[in-house]
């Protein structure tokens, strides 16, 4: 059991650190390069230092926009330079047709929905930017289901702290596997949703 928590007591050490909440925001600022899995991250954040779970809550969502407004621009201005490589090897011009015909026809919606659920935030940003979704409606749609996100997981953290700390304890090294295994399965299914 002991060896088992050692790694989330290691993470949970790193957590109370004075730079803590800077890191917390440069993560999330990052989060267009990285695959850090920023959800588990700010649930530590919110266990471990849990007076402070809504601030770090806003600190998420306003640096998660940040970077999405940095993919939302990578999309509209290097699209034209990358597209023949990924429309030929990455996913096929019918399926990139099929998501713009989405984003046309949803637009804020479609991009509310994939800051808010767990699909990949890269991709939907970057996408989001090659289709030209009007920018305002975009930032505000990141920006409302992010918030939305993190608050809800803020608030999870706050009221079932005790169950879940026991949970990561004993599992975190699992969750970070079952994790990693989620993001190579991502981008499986859509590489073959592309050339499907």
């Amino acid at each position: 059991m002991e060896s088992k928590g050692r790694l989330y007591q290691w993470a949970a050490e790193k957590v109370q650190s004075p730079r803590a909440t800077l890191w917390l925001v440069i993560f999330f600022l990052l989060e267009v390069v990285l695959f850090v899995p920023l959800d588990a991250l700010l649930a530590l954040y919110c266990l471990e230092r849990p007076q402070k779970k809504y601030l770090f809550a806003v600190l998420a969502a306003i640096a998660s926009t940040c970077t999405a407004v940095l993919g939302y621009y990578i999309g509209a201005y290097l699209w034209t330079a990358f597209s023949p490589f990924l429309l030929k090897y990455v996913i096929s011009p019918s399926f990139f047709a099929h998501m713009q015909s989405h984003y046309l026809q949803y637009e804020s919606w479609a991009v509310f929905i994939g800051a808010f659920l767990p699909v990949p935030f890269k991709a939907v940003t970057v996408s989001a930017g090659a289709c030209e979704v009007p920018f305002i409606l975009f930032l505000l749609a990141v920006f409302m289901g992010r918030s939305i996100r993190f608050f809800a997981l803020s608030k999870a953290m706050g009221r079932w702290a005790d169950p879940i700390r026991r949970f990561l304890r004993n599992s975190l090294p699992k969750v970070c596997v079952a994790i990693g295994i989620k993001i190579v399965l991502t981008f499986a299914f859509f590489w073959i949703l592309g050339h499907g």
